[in-house]
């Protein structure tokens, strides 16, 4: 399986590349969202190392009524929050997000945009299984022992069952 997926992501990377703001953004949705505190932390330093604003950093989550992001980048972090929650929704992604997104992107462009997101789920399930839980640490708030160990019987990401 690791062979094919890094074949995909070369023949991906060959033929399109994705804005370096828009692929920051939608890669940082896509690791808060697999719930990798590894993939999290990576995202915020690559964002400070880009010298992009935290503010839109830190609205990533609530894209959809922020004015910090243009319509464009608006779609690609819907189908970001569609194709990380594929595996919890019957029926595949939802119409209306793959329309928009289709509006906006030309088909590589969407491929390259589904790479983006499932790189930010490959490996989650190791993380996950090692108690990694990205939304603490974005609240601050550390688990209690207890709860920690049910992180780590429930913690990854579910899109790890398409693979």
């Amino acid at each position: 399986m690791l062979p094919s997926y890094a074949r995909m992501g070369r023949y991906i990377a060959g033929t399109v590349t994705l804005e370096p703001r828009l692929r920051l953004l939608v890669q940082q949705l896509a690791a808060e969202l697999a719930g990798c505190r590894w993939c999290v932390e990576r995202g915020r330093h690559l964002w400070r190392k880009a010298f992009l604003s935290f503010d839109e950093l830190r609205a990533v989550r609530r894209y959809a009524g922020s004015q910090l992001f243009s319509e464009k980048e608006r779609a690609a972090l819907a189908f970001t929050e569609a194709v990380s929650r594929y595996a919890n929704r019957a029926g595949g992604l939802p119409a209306e997000v793959l329309a928009d997104v289709r509006r906006h992107f030309s088909e590589p462009e969407v491929a390259a945009l589904t790479l983006a997101v499932s790189e930010q789920h490959f490996f989650n399930p190791a993380t996950g299984a090692l108690g990694a839980d990205a939304q603490r640490a974005i609240a601050g708030d550390a688990p209690a022992p207890a709860q920690r160990d049910a992180m780590r019987r429930v913690a990854g990401s579910p899109i790890r069952n398409l693979w």
